[in-house]
């Protein structure tokens, strides 16, 4: 199969032998030697893929990598001295990149070119299997292939960082295992850059995998020790088989993935590693000379043993609020771990019904703030009516039902709380529903109002009674924790967005056990990282899902075809919604905007650009004349649909905060990791 590699290309599989691409017609040679066969990954800034040189007589393989028009600048970092974009800015770090590709584990660099207003890179292909693929086939890593991987790639660090660059995207998917010899080779230096310091250039991109950053490179301030952090979180989750969110105590602060270990490692691995992650870059190793010399040092001490239980902390994307320091947000793990495929599952409730829930003390109360929170909404259409403190921690998710009298809250210990708020009298949760046994990082109520879906990073969906609280099934299939759920509007089906990269759409129907069961009808994979979001269309007929791969897919859910991609966002996309009369489509971005999209065209309507952090979520009023938007650092915005422009600012949450209205759109409901739930009385 040949693909196109026009970005725009809507149909881009092509028959192995064509010359020109059959659905936008163009050659598909690129210039007229390198046929791509096949697409390796995609991420902000461009897309690598896997070609043949057809010049030569071998036809050898070789990796492409595309950058989208207008991005190389951003993807490669600027020349010392050089104006970004420039040319001598791009023709200096093609050199570098050359003289880089010289180290026998760095892939070669054969030629840099541009054409049709994209420029390319081709390189070596490495044959052989990346860490996170070798991860899910054979599962946890012993001490020995640890040892390996730092023996390889700490002295290619001290080759990178002696040339004063830094790689700032070290992960599994970075690190292949070369077939022919078992070497480990680092690859892609798309995102390297000169490190900021006392005589280097600031940074002011948080490029790289967040779950893997060091905190000050999330806030743009690489140095060459946030390899040496990436290195060792990469190491730890290999180690463990765990995402890194799931090896950080929040409660501690501290890395606890000893205690996930399932076979001994010495306490010298355990030494260098815990000094790889520290938080303060100044207790971690100076250079990667002086972390390769702790772990060759003379070993005589005795082994870290598994521990015989695994010993419960918070996990999920709790953890990246303390990794990231003060971002405050929370990115779940684009590598799902899978060591053992299970097929799906339906599995009834429990048979005790008053086992399904338990109502917590009354000092879980309801509290009004005692002073009124800021509102910046023109002619005061916006009043705050409460504040509901929840016990049990951050609020990743909330959801009302369609009258308006039912709030759901999803917590970290795993409990979803059902608040009944059509009195002024709410002062302990309606009830609390247990079953999750990890975070809920995502909650759904029918339109019809009868049943409430939760997604978790137990990896599994729980189909609930929202009026009674009866758990009614839970839905098995996915490898890695849900982090999005979406209803259809008949209420007959329901989508999941994974961090395993897949969508699934499920068919609901009444089982055996008077509960409610899904067949999983469909399985979407085309986004090349975690699906962050779903969202059907008003008419059922589409489904929209939001990627961190900043792009927005539209797909036709019963057919299975992918109808369309939407680019433009620079960062991933956390959020989409479509209006409620379906010709408009809302997506939120770490790039700090919202995008709107017409729906028929896929073509961009307008940029609201007013968030000063990334954009979390979004939703739109059921009147389909407003757009509410909240942001990582908890703020709230309103925005004109008909002219874009921003009329409101609600300020009162502290942490990052999702949004959703009630159906009549009189009130909006805002959650927040800061522990609280907010509502907002909108006023038409």
């Amino acid at each position: 199969m040949t693909h196109c590699i026009n970005p725009d290309c809507q149909n881009s599989e092509n028959t192995h032998y064509a010359d020109n691409c059959s659905s936008c017609g163009q050659p598909l040679l690129l210039k007229s030697r390198y046929r791509c066969l096949e697409l390796l990954g995609q991420g902000k800034y461009g897309r690598t893929f896997l070609a043949i040189d057809e010049d030569k007589p071998s036809k050898p393989r070789c990796a492409i990598k595309q950058f989208f028009p207008g991005k190389t600048d951003k993807a490669i970092a600027g020349f010392r001295g050089a104006t970004p974009g420039s040319p001598k800015a791009l023709t200096s770090e093609i050199m570098l990149l050359d003289e880089l590709t010289q180290h026998p584990l760095i892939p070669e660099l054969y030629a840099s070119f541009e054409d049709n207003g994209s420029h390319y890179l081709i390189q070596e292909y490495v044959e052989g299997q990346n860490l996170a693929a070798e991860l899910a086939e054979s599962g946890p890593f012993n001490e020995k292939k640890i040892r390996q991987i730092l023996i390889d790639v700490l002295p290619v660090l001290k080759f990178v960082h002696n040339s004063l660059l830094i790689h700032r995207d070290i992960k599994p998917e970075n690190l292949i295992r070369r077939r022919r010899d078992g070497k480990i080779i680092l690859v892609d230096f798309g995102t390297v850059e000169h490190p900021t310091g006392m005589s280097a250039i600031a940074s002011t991109q948080a490029l790289g995998s967040a779950e893997y950053a060091a905190p000050e490179q999330t806030k743009g301030q690489a140095v060459q020790g946030s390899d040496l952090y990436s290195l060792g979180v990469t190491c730890l989750h290999l180690l463990t088989g765990l995402p890194p969110f799931d090896l950080y105590s929040i409660k501690t602060e501290s890395w606890v993935w000893s205690e996930y270990l399932t076979q001994p490692v010495s306490l010298q691995l355990s030494r260098v590693l815990d000094t790889l992650v520290q938080r303060d870059i100044k207790q971690r190793y100076s250079s990667s000379a002086e972390a390769l010399k702790a772990l060759n040092a003379p070993n005589l001490e005795a082994v870290l043993p598994p521990p015989n239980k695994r010993v419960a902390t918070l996990v999920g994307g709790a953890a990246i609020a303390v990794l990231s320091m003060t971002l405050g947000y929370r990115t779940p793990t684009p590598v799902p771990v899978s060591f053992q495929q299970k097929p799906l599952e339906l599995v009834p409730p429990p048979a005790p019904p008053q086992m399904m829930y338990r109502v917590k003390p009354p000092e879980l109360s309801y509290k009004l703030p005692a002073f009124p929170e800021e509102s910046t909404y023109s002619m005061s259409k916006v009043q705050p009516m409460r504040t509901l403190a929840i016990a049990s921690g951050p609020v990743w998710s909330v959801a009302v039902s369609p009258d308006g009298s039912t709030i759901a809250s999803g917590s970290t210990d795993g409990t979803i709380q059902l608040w009944h708020v059509s009195t002024n009298n709410v002062r302990v949760p309606l009830r609390i529903l247990s079953g999750h046994s990890d975070p809920v990082w995502t909650l759904a109520v029918s339109p019809n109002g009868q049943f409430l879906a939760s997604g978790s990073a137990d990896k599994t969906i729980k189909l609930w009674d929202l009026r009674t609280g009866e758990l009614l099934g839970t839905l098995k299939g996915h490898k890695a924790g849900v982090f999005s759920v979406a209803f259809s509007p008949d209420s007959q089906s329901l989508a999941s967005g994974s961090f395993d990269k897949s969508i699934k759409v499920w068919r609901l129907h009444a089982n055996n056990y008077s509960g409610l069961a899904g067949s999983e009808v469909r399985s979407f994979i085309g986004h090349s990282q975690e699906v962050q979001s779903v969202a059907f269309s008003s008419d059922g007929q589409t489904l929209a899902s939001g990627s961190t791969d900043g792009t927005v897919k539209l797909w036709n859910w019963q057919s299975g075809k992918l109808i369309r991609t939407l680019l433009g966002h620079s960062d991933a996309v956390w959020s989409v919604a479509f209006s409620p009369d379906g010709n408009t489509i809302a997506s939120g971005s770490w790039d700090k905007t919202i995008k709107l999209w017409d729906f028929s065209s896929g073509l961009p309507v307008r940029t609201l650009k007013g968030h000063s952090e990334q954009v979390h979520s979004v939703a739109f009023n059921p009147d389909g004349q407003t757009l509410a938007s909240g942001d990582l650092g908890g703020t709230i915005k309103l925005w004109k649909m008909d002219t874009g422009s921003q009329v409101g600012t609600l300020k009162g949450h502290t942490d990052w905060v999702g949004v959703a209205f009630s159906k009549s759109g009189k009130t909006l409901v805002s959650g927040s990791f800061d522990d609280t739930i907010k509502l907002w009385k909108v006023n038409p």
